[in-house]
């Protein structure tokens, strides 16, 4: 079972439109609401992938317990903690020409011991249960990036690997406790590394000497590079007409925890992953890629080992 941590979880609200345009009324051809947040949209694409999944993280109001009861009916296998406030909202318009905008409400705040209670519901069999855990997204206010590090370590304490996706102070917090993947976009990493790196492999190779044993850095249609520090690889995606890309780094990173959980080679997996996030940006909503057409791509990606 793959567990996928989403500490600041959103109701994501996407609506289609002929075309984007400042200052006009925009009326939808196709509105879709999802429960949404990275680790969210992750289990969404593995579970379409095959694998079994549960998620966990932070709940609120009335908007969380719709949250929880949509992955439930998604069968994602929620176990939140429950928490004052409520869930936030994302807004995402996207037009047929697959331009975006998008708008993220703040996250409500968490206390310490809402932090503690999450700690000890993972403690509670959910990290037995784990083959992988994938700790993904932004922190809500009051959850300390240290916290981060502390999900990692609670991980290892009961020897289960750990992919993280995150930017700025929580990714840096939690490389300190040495995760086993590190999959980020470009702008993640540039967040953590101190200067925009010149190309991913650069900012790769920045994310494995800050601590990540194996670093994936992803490049939008310039494909991804990843690196363990003693072999690195390069990644060309295959070219398509986008018609949603947002979550596309989600269903990325679902393929490749799918694939390495299933003992692909570090080749195969990047394969497997780059062809679920291309195959994402043809499906509006983030994670609800055909896995039908994801194995299609997987031999249209093509996969460069380095000696370095």
């Amino acid at each position: 079972m793959i567990l996928c941590v989403t500490p600041n979880p959103a109701v994501d609200r996407t609506a289609r439109v002929s075309r984007l345009t400042l200052g006009t009324v925009l009326r939808p051809l196709e509105v879709l609401a999802l429960p949404g947040g990275k680790g969210n949209n992750v289990a969404r694409a593995a579970d379409r992938l095959g694998a079994l999944v549960a998620t966990t993280g932070f709940a609120g109001g009335h908007a969380g317990r719709w949250l929880v009861e949509s992955l439930d009916a998604e069968g994602l296998n929620p176990r939140f903690v429950a928490v004052p406030g409520e869930t936030r909202t994302t807004y995402v318009t996207v037009d047929t020409a697959g331009h975006s905008t998008l708008v993220y409400e703040p996250g409500s705040p968490v206390t310490e011991a809402d932090v503690e209670a999450l700690i000890a519901l993972l403690g509670t069999g959910l990290l037995a249960s784990a083959s992988w855990v994938a700790i993904c997204g932004s922190a809500p206010p009051g959850m300390r990036p240290a916290d981060y590090a502390a999900l990692v370590e609670a991980s290892h304490a009961v020897g289960r690997p750990c992919l993280v996706d995150a930017g700025g102070d929580v990714l840096a917090a939690a490389l300190t406790a040495h995760p086993e993947i590190v999959k980020v976009s470009r702008d993640e990493a540039d967040s953590v590394t101190g200067a925009p790196a010149t190309d991913a492999l650069s900012a790769a190779r920045a994310l494995v000497a800050l601590g990540a044993i194996l670093a994936v850095v992803t490049d939008g249609a310039r494909g991804a590079a990843a690196t363990d520090g003693r072999s690195s690889w390069e990644v060309d995606v295959p070219r398509i007409r986008a018609v949603d890309a947002i979550g596309s780094g989600d269903a990325f990173t679902a393929g490749l925890i799918v694939a390495t959980d299933a003992g692909g080679t570090t080749d195969e997996a990047l394969a497997f992953a780059a062809a679920a996030g291309t195959a994402n940006a043809e499906i509006l909503g983030a994670g609800r890629l055909d896995s039908a057409r994801q194995a299609e791509l997987v031999g249209q990606v093509r996969v460069r080992r380095l000696s370095r």
